[in-house]
């Protein structure tokens, strides 16, 4: 493979998009919001007026867009009409599992090949391109992509078939959004009862309450140096999409037949600060909302 379309250089793409022309390959890029591409052309990328020109003769059309909107969007009207016949499409959006099985057929009756691939490590992976790749579709296209996934990550797991990238990703991220919950309350109770918050981190780091949402995301502040509470709360990733990422994996349990306890109510915390217009902040700021300051 040497031309890669990246359709989507918002927060994630771009990066990704740099490290793809760092690695060598010829990147065409291309965002409905043309502010987002005006930092490319010094990586090396070009950037195009429309999906046709990006796509034009690419081995690989990447997107990485927010919504299965307009993942199915770019693929019917943009992905059938420009992308070359035998073009491998790889969608790292966090998309419905639905969606991302439909696309894998949609894909195979247009002659493309597909994977779907959504993303672990947040905008500091895709920075520093040690993202992981939770990769669904045939064994054969994912080998044939290999060399594009290690220049933007780290990790590539195969989790299985058609869709499967999407059911490791919505499992993922249903088990981080109700970290961050356990998280934020205790440290509530932590200071209720008097414990320095660097105290319980100190503990909780060595002891069984470990886990992501407390090393990379701690909700307090002055205690772990690269938290997003401590720059008020700017996201490494967003209430809005943690809520996302939380009605998608509520939708698949739904239509299979599966009560969840649990994730009802941590969606809910998620879905109150965003409808009182904290979508943006980061989804550890709940922590505020708790505490009354994000009211």
């Amino acid at each position: 493979m040497k031309r890669i379309a990246v359709i989507g250089t918002g927060n994630m793409g771009a990066p990704m998009a740099q490290n793809l022309a760092a690695a060598g390959y010829d990147v065409r890029a291309f965002d409905i919001v043309r502010e987002k591409m005006t930092l490319l052309a010094a990586h090396g990328i070009t950037a195009c007026s429309g999906h046709a020109e990006a796509m034009e003769d690419a081995d690989l059309v990447l997107t990485m867009l927010p919504t299965a909107v307009e993942v199915n969007d770019v693929f019917d009207r943009h992905t059938v009409s420009h992308a070359p016949e035998g073009c491998l499409v790889m969608d790292s959006s966090t998309i419905d599992l639905e969606d991302a099985r439909s696309l894998h057929g949609r894909a195979g009756d247009s002659g493309f090949g597909m994977l779907d691939a959504p993303v672990s490590g947040g905008t500091g992976g895709a920075a520093a391109g040690t993202l992981t790749f939770m990769v669904g579709g045939e064994t054969a296209a994912l080998d044939s992509a290999r060399d594009v996934l290690n220049a933007m990550g780290s990790r590539i797991i195969h989790c299985g078939g058609a869709g499967m990238g999407q059911a490791a990703k919505m499992c993922n991220n249903l088990m981080l959004g109700i970290q961050m919950a356990s998280v934020v309350e205790g440290f509530h109770l932590a200071r209720r009862v008097g414990l320095d918050d660097a105290k319980l981190y100190e503990v909780a780091y060595s002891s069984s309450g470990n886990c992501f949402s407390l090393t990379a995301f701690c909700p307090v502040p002055d205690v772990v140096p690269a938290s997003p509470a401590n720059r008020d709360y700017e996201p490494g990733f967003s209430t809005d999409l943690m809520l996302k990422d939380m009605e998608i994996a509520l939708n698949a349990a739904e239509l299979s037949g599966l009560p969840l306890e649990m994730a009802p109510l941590a969606a809910a915390l998620y879905r109150r600060f965003s409808e009182a217009g904290y979508g943006g902040l980061d989804f550890s700021a709940i922590f505020r909302m708790l505490e009354g300051s994000g009211q």
